[in-house]
């Protein structure tokens, strides 16, 4: 039976990577087809398996079609619609807008006869950018509008769309100002979004801690305010773990309520002698941690723990038997029956892959206990008290973080590229800090404030006094992971890095450590993890270019086999979301990378600059260039030396300054033009033309008509084999002359899917095509990367084609 829900579950599994979904009737054939077979040869087991993946991946592929139905129509995007409905979950706000989830009733056409739409949207995501403001579980009428969602494609980044998906988000839009904008209904007195809405409200109002938006994230699972610098320290000593409402967390609701509920049982027993007082601990345990997950907002690790409490509690009421394995895996069922792309999370592997660790080395192992005597087991009541007790609890929580450094240092190489050192020390502190006196404090706090009207004024004091508890107690965690960073925080956080075969190596030699065996079968285990560590991700091209898909914006990554550099860093979306830490640094850090040789920055406008930040961030820079220096301060003093809060570069210079260099087998030269200091910050973009063995690339940013003609005037200018259409393809740049000098193979429009300026504009893509260069464009291609090796160009990959999924706009491609 485990082996049948394993495989069931990789089968769901296995239809989310599916390049495309299969046509129904022949997949459905198909599984008619095994399932009769399967009437004569049950009795293999292979057989059953198979059939199970199938009907997993069945069931993969119909939630597939069932989220791709719930994505909006292409005829009506940028349409003026009138949507009804309810504000839903948590709205958030920034400088710019507030954003919320709108749950859609009913929608129509403006200006059109009323006529509700069929296979609309059930859920939306909104951005108000004028003095509209909604609360959760208002009703409104509004006017917007919408378009189909859709995410970036780079290598090692972050899918966007699979996460709207798996929200059940099916468009994405602002609302329009007007008189149809009009709230039709008040919240409700009481709901689960409700209350998450005004528990968020109180706190944010009632605390005036630093720490702030980790009590929020603590109590109703919203990380929107958790400032960067606490996210760091977190990161970096590997405690992020107990900010996203973690089983231990559940566990601990759990137990509390089967004791508070077992002892009022006892209570009933008096009316029912006939129902065991132990029934009442087991419901109120799973009470009080469904409420605490539905408040702090059911993801992946509270649906896995809550699955797990429930078959557990539901066994030990029936006073049947289980085994823990089988707890987790019906639980991974379960998690992924409610939602099918759970794979697509993180937190996903990270939960499961620690719970089945903890499994594998503390279940089935025999442990030699002490007795306080030969003849008799301890007592209840001596037991609690005696020290040896507690002493053994200490010694295996000790061992789980053990287990935890060792198991999950694949998964965390694999998906981010870390190992925090400091989490077993960090862990010990943190752990029973924040889930026996932090959280306690909290909820204490929130009940009492909610009870006001009956406790008065002494539960005012009571709230105050157990709020203040749990802002003290991330204070202390706060000054421990200070004294754990001290002043070397980067040393205790390596990259760790496999390739697919050295994480199988990793894998085993995790295996052998943790098993139950002599030292000679685990010295065998680190002698692997040894060798899995110092192998070589991949051997390297001669010359590597990366087009990263920002949207509308630039970021190119070039690499040769000992050096790196990085043209333009993308934009800066919002306050807390930008392209350098969202998109490039995931890429840059999965290639084992912790500093780059050049960073060039071609103009400060902010879809070329506004990932600098973000970068500077995470990964030293050896030399700095760009094309508007006296723009950037980046922390410098007058004589443009670093100061001390910004040591991330050892030179910064202008581009336009900047000699021709060699690394390896390419050459590296920015092209020079007499330069017009009144001239528009696009025309001083750094000009950056690449050479290995006669290719040739040539990377423009936004220079405009003018400084094209000076190019070309000053025979500057040769064929190319890959140009980046300057200024994204707009009609202002890219003149029949530049063309004509240039003669491209390959032309790279780095712009925004439908973006508001129209680029590519379709003239200059004619005049492209007439020149006959091939056309390439991350809009459609996602991150687009070019390999030269032995003098040849040996790859060319488009990355939204090469690791496509079924979501990927199969209808507009």
């Amino acid at each position: 039976m485990a082996s049948i829900l394993l495989v069931f579950s990789l089968g769901i599994m296995l239809a989310g990577y599916l390049p495309s979904l299969p046509n129904p009737l022949y997949f459905s054939a198909m599984l008619s087809a095994l399932l009769i077979s399967y009437f004569f040869i049950k009795k293999v087991l292979f057989t059953r398996l198979l059939l199970a993946c199938l009907i997993g991946v069945s069931y993969g592929v119909l939630s597939g079609y069932k989220y791709l139905s719930n994505q909006l129509a292409n005829n009506l995007e940028a349409q003026n619609i009138v949507v009804e409905g309810k504000v839903v979950d948590l709205p958030r706000l920034d400088s710019r807008r507030q954003s919320f989830s709108f749950s859609v009733y009913r929608a129509y056409v403006k200006d059109t006869s009323p006529t509700y739409l069929a296979n609309f949207p059930e859920k939306i995501n909104l951005s108000s950018y004028g003095v509209l403001r909604v609360k959760t579980g208002e009703q409104w009428r509004l006017l917007v509008k919408l378009k189909r969602p859709r995410g970036f494609v780079n290598p090692q980044g972050f899918d966007y769309q699979v996460s709207l998906l798996r929200e059940g988000i099916g468009a994405l839009g602002y609302v329009r100002e007007g008189p149809l904008n009009q709230l039709m209904q008040p919240p409700p007195n009481f709901s689960m979004d409700v209350l998450r809405y005004q528990l968020q409200q109180w706190l944010l109002k009632k605390s005036q801690s630093p720490q702030r938006g980790i009590l929020v994230a603590l109590l109703v699972g919203d990380t929107s305010f958790l400032d960067k610098l606490h996210s760091n320290e977190m990161r970096k000593t590997g405690t992020s773990h107990l900010i996203a409402i973690s089983g231990l967390h559940i566990g601990f609701f759990a137990i509390v309520g089967f004791f508070v509920g077992n002892f009022l049982g006892r209570f009933m027993q008096l009316a029912c002698r006939s129902f065991p007082s132990v029934i009442f601990g087991h419901l109120l345990a799973l009470a009080t941690a469904f409420f605490y997950s539905v408040v702090a907002g059911l993801n992946i690790p509270t649906l896995r723990t809550l699955v797990m409490l429930l078959v557990v509690h539901w066994t030990l009421a029936l006073r049947r038997s289980f085994r823990v394995r089988d707890t987790l895996l019906v639980a991974l069922v379960l998690v992924l029956l409610l939602d099918p792309l759970a794979a697509f999370d993180i937190g996903f592997w990270l939960s499961f892959g620690a719970v089945a660790m903890l499994i594998f080395c503390f279940s089935g192992r025999i442990v030699a206990r002490r007795t306080m005597s030969s003849n008799r087991e301890w007592s209840a009541v001596s037991a609690l008290v005696h020290p040896d007790l507690w002493v053994r609890y200490f010694l295996e929580f000790v061992k789980s973080q053990w287990v935890m450094a060792v198991g999950l240092l694949v998964p965390l190489a694999v998906f981010v590229h870390s190992s925090a050192l400091l989490a077993a020390p960090a862990n010990l502190i943190a752990i029973p800090l924040v889930t026996f006196f932090v959280i306690p404090s909290l909820m204490l706090a929130a009940i009492f404030h909610f009870t006001f009207p009956i406790s008065g004024s002494f539960g005012t004091v009571l709230e105050g006094f157990f709020l203040r508890c749990a802002e003290l107690g991330l204070s202390w965690l706060h000054q421990w992971l200070q004294y754990l960073l001290g002043a070397d925080a980067e040393k205790f956080n390596p990259l760790v890095n496999f390739s697919p075969a050295a994480a199988l190596v990793a894998s085993l030699s995790a295996f052998l450590i943790l098993m139950p065996f002599n030292l000679s079968v685990r010295f065998l285990g680190f002698c692997g993890g040894l060798i899995a560590l110092i192998t070589p991700l991949k051997t390297l091209p001669a010359l590597q270019l990366l087009v990263f898909d920002v949207g509308q914006g630039t970021a190119i990554f070039l690499r040769t086999p000992n050096h790196q550099m990085l043209y333009d860093t993308g934009p800066l979306y919002t306050e807390n979301f930008d392209a350098g830490s969202a998109l490039i640094v995931p890429y840059l850090q999965s290639q084992g990378l912790t500093h780059l040789d050049t960073l060039v920055v071609s103009h400060n406008d902010k879809d070329h600059a506004g990932g600098l930040e973000g970068i500077l961030a995470s990964m030293d820079v050896k030399t700095l260039l760009l094309g508007e220096p006296e723009k950037h301060t980046l922390g410098l003093d007058s004589t443009k030396k670093r100061s001390p809060t910004t040591e991330k570069f050892s030179e910064i210079s202008s581009c336009h300054e900047s000699k021709p260099w060699q690394w390896d087998q390419v050459t590296f030269r920015f092209l020079q033009w007499p330069l017009s200091p009144h001239a528009k910050a696009n025309n001083h973009s750094c000009v950056l033309l690449v050479e290995y063995e006669g290719h040739k690339i040539l990377l423009t940013g936004d220079i405009e008509k003018d400084v094209e003609n000076a190019l070309v005037a000053q025979e500057s200018l040769s064929q190319v084999e890959v140009l980046l259409a300057p200024h994204h393809g707009s009609h202002s740049s890219s003149t029949w002359a530049f063309i004509a000098e240039t003669q491209p193979d390959y032309v790279i429009y780095s712009a925004g899917f439908h973006n508001q300026f129209g680029h590519p504009h379709k003239d200059i893509q004619a005049r492209y095509l007439a020149a006959e260069a091939s056309p390439l464009n991350t809009a459609y291609s996602g991150a687009i990367e070019f390999n030269w090796n032995a003098g040849v160009l040996s790859a060319l990959r488009e990355y939204r084609h090469f690791s496509r999924r079924y979501w990927f706009d199969s209808a507009l491609e």
